[in-house]
């Protein structure tokens, strides 16, 4: 099986979200994120099968403060 299999047999949607995940793991600032590097895993992920729509959703997921939101 291949990373990116392995990695959506995980839940993750692909590499930039592997990123986005240990950049909150470590608590980076969002001017600590390369955001070119990111670029590049997005578009890596998009040619090997990640949706426009998942990646949205995971890259909202790490920039929302859930802390504002109440139910």
């Amino acid at each position: 099986m291949s990373e990116y299999g392995s990695l959506r047999e995980a839940n993750y949607v692909g590499f930039a979200n592997v990123y986005l995940n240990q950049c909150n793991k470590e608590s980076k600032s969002d001017d600590k994120i390369d955001k070119e590097f990111y670029n590049e895993l997005v578009e890596l992920d998009t040619r090997l099968g990640t949706t426009a729509t998942e990646q949205l959703f995971r890259c909202l997921y790490f920039a929302l403060n859930l802390d504002i939101i109440k139910v």
